[in-house]
């Protein structure tokens, strides 16, 4: 009897070790699997926004960058000298979606000033990437817009969406020509605000 009952016991046990495993391994595959993507719900018309981010980083840092013409800027494709990330509209049950694009300036690991920087974006169309923005200095908003991007940030491109699809943009940015500093850098992160109609 008692080893019916120590066999039952170890069967429970065993199961119950098993249940545990596979729910970490769900877990574990959820949490990877959205690793990079920052989801914006716009719950009241039924509306999603999803950035798809580069190598799980959610912005661009440039760092110890001498002063660089726009026309060289413009065209880095060096390693850390661009950024691509991508916006996804689910327009579920919304007739139509707009958002903007803002950058949010790192102010801790930030050493040059907004003017000496300068910003340019991308947008992808039959896969060539064409600008949409810049080159311009940082410029941060003094009001929050109606989007929801706050004081501080700066707005570089809005878009209307009327149908589900992904946008791809690059983000690229350089220390000016025209730059008082001889070295810096400069961190900022993309975030991307939106409503639904």
């Amino acid at each position: 009897m008692e080893t019916k009952n120590s066999t039952k016991a170890f069967i429970t046990l065993m199961v119950s070790i098993s249940f545990l495993l596979i729910g970490f391994i769900v877990v574990g595959f959820v949490i990877f699997s959205i690793r990079g993507k920052e989801i914006i719900e716009e719950e009241e018309n039924g509306a999603n926004l999803i950035i798809n981010y580069t190598d799980n980083t959610t912005g661009l840092k440039i760092k110890d960058v001498n002063p660089t013409t726009d026309e060289i800027g413009m065209k880095n494709l060096k390693k850390g000298e661009f950024f691509d990330f991508s916006v996804e509209v689910d327009l579920d049950n919304a007739a139509s979606v707009e958002y903007e694009i803002a950058l949010v300036k790192n102010i801790k690991t930030s050493s040059l000033t907004n003017d000496d920087v300068r910003i340019y974006l991308e947008k992808e169309e039959s896969g060539t990437y064409t600008k949409v923005f810049g080159p311009e200095k940082f410029t941060p908003l003094t009001k929050k817009t109606k989007y929801g991007s706050k004081i501080g940030t700066m707005v570089i491109y809005s878009n209307k969406k009327s149908n589900s699809t992904a946008d791809k943009y690059r983000l690229r940015m350089w220390m000016s020509d025209k730059a008082k500093e001889s070295t810096g850098s400069f961190d900022v992160e993309v975030v991307v605000n939106g409503k639904a109609e």
